[in-house]
Formats: C-alpha cells, sequence, structure tokens
C-alpha cells in the first residue's frame, strides 16, 4: 500500500472524517484529502511532510515509524534527482537578430519603382490602341433565358414523421464551482487516469469533460457548487462515480 492509502486506512479505523482530522491536527482539509491522494508537494518540502505525518498517525493512533521510512524511501530520490537537474542547467547565450540595412532596403526600392514608371511611360499608348481595336472587333451576344412555366402538381397531404430520438449522453461534463474556502479535488476516469487533481480555491471554477464515467474525490463537499451535464449535483459525498446518463454511485 502508498503512504496515502495507509493514511487513509489509519483514518477509517479511528471513524474519523476528514473534517474532525483537521479539527485535531489543525492541518487543513484540503492538504489532508491531497495527503490521502499520495500528493505530498503542497505540503512545503519534506521536513513539513514527515511532521504531518507524525501528526495524524499520533491521533489516529498508527505507528509512524514504517510510514516516515516508507516516505524517506520515496523522496529521497526524487529530491536528489531534482539537485543533479539544477547542477546541469547551463546558462544558454542569447542571440540578438542582425539588423536589416535599411537604407539598402529603401533605395532598391526606390530604384525598382522608377524602373517600372519609365516602362508604362512608353509602352502606355500602345497598350490603348490594343484595347481600342479589340473593343471594336468583338461584340459579345447578350442572350435573356426563358424561365419555364411551372407544370401544376397535384398536392398530396405528406405523413408527419416522428421526430428522432436523441442519442443517449456519452460524455461526462463536471463543473465545480468553489464557494467559501474550496476544497481538494481529485477526479480520474475509468482507468484510474488522473484528470485533475488540486485546490479548487475561492472564486475559481473547474470544468472536466471526459468520455465515460468520471470518479470523484473531494475533501469538503459542503464548499462546492456541481453541474453534471448542465444539471445542478446535489450530494455530501466524498467519494462517488458520476455517469453520462446523470446519476451518481456511492464509491467505497
Amino acid at each position: 500500500m502508498s503512504i496515502g492509502s495507509e493514511l487513509t486506512a489509519a483514518r477509517v479505523r479511528a471513524d474519523m472524517t476528514i473534517e474532525q482530522l483537521s479539527a485535531a491536527t489543525r492541518i487543513r482539509t484540503g492538504l489532508l484529502v491531497a495527503m490521502e491522494a499520495d500528493d505530498f508537494s503542497r505540503c512545503g518540502g519534506t521536513f513539513y511532510a514527515r511532521g504531518h505525518i507524525r501528526s495524524i498517525a499520533r491521533v489516529v493512533k498508527a505507528d509512524p515509524a514504517p510510514l516516515l521510512a516508507t516516505f524517506d524511501a520515496e523522496h529521497a530520490v526524487e529530491e536528489e534527482k531534482s539537485r543533479r537537474e539544477e547542477r546541469a542547467v547551463v546558462k544558454r547565450p542569447s542571440l540578438h537578430p542582425a539588423r536589416p540595412r535599411w537604407a539598402v532596403v529603401v533605395g532598391a526600392i526606390l530604384v525598382g519603382l522608377m524602373g517600372w514608371g519609365m516602362v508604362r511611360l512608353f509602352t502606355l499608348p500602345s497598350d490603348i490602341e490594343a484595347n481600342a481595336s479589340k473593343t471594336a472587333s468583338t461584340t459579345p451576344a447578350v442572350t435573356t433565358p426563358v424561365a419555364p412555366k411551372p407544370t401544376p402538381t397535384a398536392t398530396s397531404k405528406a405523413t408527419p414523421k416522428p421526430p428522432p430520438r436523441p442519442p443517449a449522453p456519452t460524455h461526462v461534463k463536471l463543473v465545480l464551482t468553489a464557494k467559501g474556502d474550496g476544497s481538494y479535488v481529485t477526479l480520474r476516469n475509468s482507468k484510474g487516469k488522473r484528470l485533475f487533481q488540486g485546490m479548487v480555491g475561492p472564486g475559481v471554477t473547474q470544468t472536466i469533460t471526459n468520455k465515460g464515467i468520471v470518479r470523484v474525490s473531494i475533501g469538503a463537499p459542503a464548499n462546492l457548487v456541481m453541474s453534471l451535464n448542465g444539471d445542478r449535483l446535489r450530494t455530501t459525498l466524498y467519494r462517488f462515480t458520476v455517469k453520462p446518463d446523470g446519476t451518481i454511485v456511492k464509491s467505497s
């Protein structure tokens, strides 16, 4: 099991909700939901993440030692990799585009315009004479088409066809609008692929469109206004699945 799954299992064994655990540890509900989803990037560093893990384990009466050992083993490699990448970054030289010689360009344009004017000056009379002779020799004939008379046909009453049934919806359009302090949200598709994970803060609206079902995990449902395919979605569940036909199913 991952660290987030072990934290969730320990909280469930202690029969505590996210809000109760937040009040006991003084850790924000959004951060607790992120840690249970194995997202420790919002803790502010490994030092604070270790402190949060130790606080949660103390409240839910779990042994923090194996949790901290697993956390150190997973994140020590990531920190060393980030340090090597920072040392490998080399400042690239900046290239300045060469400025065009505007005097040469303007001079070339003027010479071209003068040459074109001289050519037109000497060829204009012959062009006029050629166009005049061509106009006099050819006179196009204009014919007016005659529209055929409409043939009267017997009118028959057509049987109205029933309107086609709308196709069954195949996509889920989920709109989350934060109110109050907002909430931390994790959205996944039917294969478990993460569609969105993060904090939907005050004044923020997050829209997700996915073909098929969407699995939803919310830290504080009361802090979100949700709509599913344009209809208001009212639920107090923390984990549930929404389907394209507008139904929701509680997730374990």
